[in-house]
């Protein structure tokens, strides 16, 4: 679950050590763990059957090294175990150097907008209204991203090489801060995808044989996003809201989108957290028939057993149409979608080392 904006706004790149992670090498100079997460989970909803998968199990080493006192080399590669026949998949790969003046790093990693997230605490079914993914799935194959940490705010930015249009352009720029118990942060980006997937077409070459021919358009995502978040006591709220226009290049047709999200969260022990959400997302088209909006509203709970299991609850309600979008907690990326007040049920559990 997300916690407060500075606590993990960047935290592939700051390289945080897990306590629960094995470590290969530990010295003055560097720090080698391998890391990893089991996870179970059993979903139903209204109309499919009961489905028990292992969610995004992954496992991963990162290391970092002191070049001199104020550089660091640090990198991480991760695997993950999705999909029903197991495939063994890389999940992330990139190299970095920290300094004084920020971290960079280089290679595949989630973006920005997915570090920075927004007012999106659930487990599963939560992102709707979170407009950064709809083409990117929340990963870049060739991503730059920089971060710099200020005193009480972080400037993050990351740029995607489309490498000949093999990968999709891809550049954002997002600012954080917090005052008292205020957390904030704004920013955006631009995603194009010049041979983005829209179908498949089947041509018939003689009586016995056919061939399938992808069918792709020219889409870009243009997106803007603000986000309050106030902790007082044991509780927090957040709000988000998005703006995302999704045009395709060739004939001008374009979804504009806005997106609402409302949650927050209530500690009710030390080891246990829950959590509640309403997301809300206008589409509007003059060219397309998809014209409409969506809303989700989800409950769930947290119990923390120790520093390094937990298992968690959680109740989804939909209504409506809604385009991709990616929920950061459960690293799932949801196709388009469209439901009739229907409810969806879902418990997880997680092993860590």
């Amino acid at each position: 679950m997300k916690k407060t904006l500075l606590a993990v706004a960047i935290p592939a790149v700051l390289f945080a050590h897990s306590a629960s992670a094995v470590e290969i090498l530990k010295t003055d100079e560097a720090l080698v763990d391998f890391y990893g997460q089991l996870r179970t989970q059993l979903e139903k909803s209204e109309d499919d059957d009961v489905t028990l998968n292992a969610g995004s199990s992954r496992a991963g080493v990162q290391a970092q090294y002191a070049v001199t006192d104020s550089v660091d080399i640090f990198g991480q590669v991760e695997f993950g175990l999705q999909g029903n026949g197991g495939e063994l998949n890389n999940r992330l790969h990139f190299v970095g150097v920290d300094t004084d003046y920020g971290k960079i790093a280089f290679g595949r990693q989630w973006l920005v907008s997915d570090d920075i997230y927004g007012a999106d605490y659930s487990y599963f079914f939560g992102g709707t209204a979170l407009r950064y993914s709809t083409l990117s799935g929340a990963l870049h194959d060739s991503l730059i991203k920089y971060n710099y940490e200020g005193e009480n705010f972080i400037v993050a930015a990351n740029y995607g090489l489309s490498e000949d249009d093999s990968n999709q352009e891809l550049a954002e720029l997002y600012v954080a801060s917090s005052y008292g118990g205020f957390n904030f942060h704004v920013g955006g980006g631009v995603n194009r995808d010049k041979a983005f997937k829209v179908g498949t077409q089947t041509i018939e070459i003689t009586p016995d044989y056919e061939v399938s021919k992808a069918i792709t358009a020219d889409l870009e995502n243009t997106y803007f996003e603000g986000t309050v978040e106030y902790t007082f006591g044991a509780a927090l709220v957040g709000f988000t809201y998005y703006n995302a226009e999704l045009k395709n290049k060739a004939n001008g047709d374009t979804i504009d989108e806005d997106g609402y999200s409302l949650a927050g969260t209530y500690s009710w022990a030390e080891n246990a957290t829950a959590y509640a959400g309403f997301e809300y997302v206008e589409q509007e088209s003059k060219a397309l028939n998809v014209d409409g909006d969506g809303k989700l509203f989800y409950i769930g709970t947290d119990y923390h057993f120790n520093s390094w299991s937990r298992i968690y609850f959680e109740y989804g309600y939909g209504d409506g149409t809604t385009l991709g979008y990616n929920n950061k907690n459960s690293d799932n990326q949801i196709e388009a979608q469209s439901v009739d007040s229907e409810s969806f049920y879902a418990i997880g559990a997680r092993v860590y080392w």
